[in-house]
């Protein structure tokens, strides 16, 4: 046998050889890196649910400033999309469709490359003391319609950590310089007092959520629908604000909205309960600002009763003074966090 027969006899063996054990090598590759960012969740999901802030943060828009996009009838949200085309082989063309938006906690993406197969694409993000966690993953198919590429591809699938990785720690560390540059909230502004509160008749609906956004849902339908349909049906009449108790401080978070009424209806309906709260001396902590800075209000009215000596008689509530639906500065809506003493 000749050299040459025999070279080639041995590339067809290596080539034969490496087909076989590309049947054993995985399909799929999945690739995620994370990084805690010093922001609420609502902040970061505000980047990665709308396409139009990517070119600011995502790396790969970033490698050709020739890069053309065409974006879909939304930019922003479950289903919206954007192509690319790029004469750079690094960026190359493709199309990315948001699949799933789930306010505060993540969203999932769909990247077709055409002939090079897609992926699945996402962010995860979870609230921590310091702000919010976020993971960014990628999971890939690495085979495809064409045999050619289906071997090549799970060979490639070997190295796409580390060749991806990097980019998704560039992407988050832009991502999380972009947010805490986004959220710089100033403090608000809390006044404490002592009160006594008037007994009441309020009637109230327990509920739950996963998040903030879910939170604002559902006091809306509460007050607005739920109980203010039964306030009219039974020709009641509110006597103060809207009002709730939170249990605990993590989400998933149990609450219970409530609106305080004239009198004791002849009975409740659906999910709708009656409860008669105790007059006496209160604790008040008198907060203007976002709805997500609670906390410092909360724990200014903690330290406040461990000074006074005082024990808490039952759990503390939120009073809705201030409308956010009128008022848009968040600063300027009150809400009194009022925990009753004895």
């Amino acid at each position: 046998m000749s050299l040459i027969k025999r070279i080639l006899w041995a590339i067809a063996a290596l080539l034969l050889l490496l087909v076989l054990v590309s049947f054993f090598l995985p399909g799929t590759v999945h690739i995620e890196r994370s990084k805690v960012i010093k922001a609420p969740p609502a902040t970061v999901f505000s980047l990665v649910n709308n396409l139009r802030t990517y070119d600011d943060w995502m790396p790969w828009n970033r490698k050709d400033p020739n890069m053309r996009q065409t974006f879909g009838d939304k930019d922003a949200g479950m289903g919206a999309s954007y192509s690319w085309t790029s004469q750079d082989k690094q960026v190359g063309n493709g199309t990315l469709t948001i699949t799933e938006s789930v306010p505060d906690q993540k969203v999932t993406t769909a990247l077709d490359f055409g002939d090079m197969g897609t992926s699945l694409d996402g962010w995860l993000l979870t609230p921590v003391d310091s702000g919010t966690r976020v993971v960014w993953y990628m999971d890939s198919k690495m085979t495809g319609k064409n045999p050619f590429y289906s071997v090549v591809g799970k060979y490639m699938g070997l190295f796409m950590d580390k060749m991806v990785g990097p980019d998704f720690e560039q992407g988050l560390d832009s991502l999380k310089s972009l947010s805490e540059r986004n959220h710089s909230p100033r403090p608000p502004v809390i006044k404490l007092d002592t009160s006594s509160v008037a007994a009441m008749t309020v009637l109230y609906i327990a509920d739950s959520a996963k998040d903030g956004g879910e939170i604002a849902r559902k006091l809306s339908i509460i007050y607005g629908q739920e109980l203010g349909a039964f306030i009219n049906k039974q020709h009641l009449k509110m006597v103060g604000a809207p009002m709730a108790w939170y249990s605990g401080d993590q989400f998933p978070l149990m609450f219970e909205a409530g609106v305080p009424v004239d009198k004791a209806p002849a009975g409740v309906e659906g999910r709708i309960k009656m409860r008669r709260t105790a007059a006496g001396p209160a604790l008040v902590a008198h907060f203007w600002g976002p709805y997500e800075l609670d906390p410092m209000g909360y724990k200014a009215l903690a330290d406040s009763l461990a000074k006074s000596g005082r024990k808490a008689a039952g759990l503390p509530y939120e009073v809705y003074v201030g409308d956010p639906g009128v008022e848009k500065d968040l600063y300027k809506v009150q809400t009194d966090i009022i925990q009753p003493v004895r």
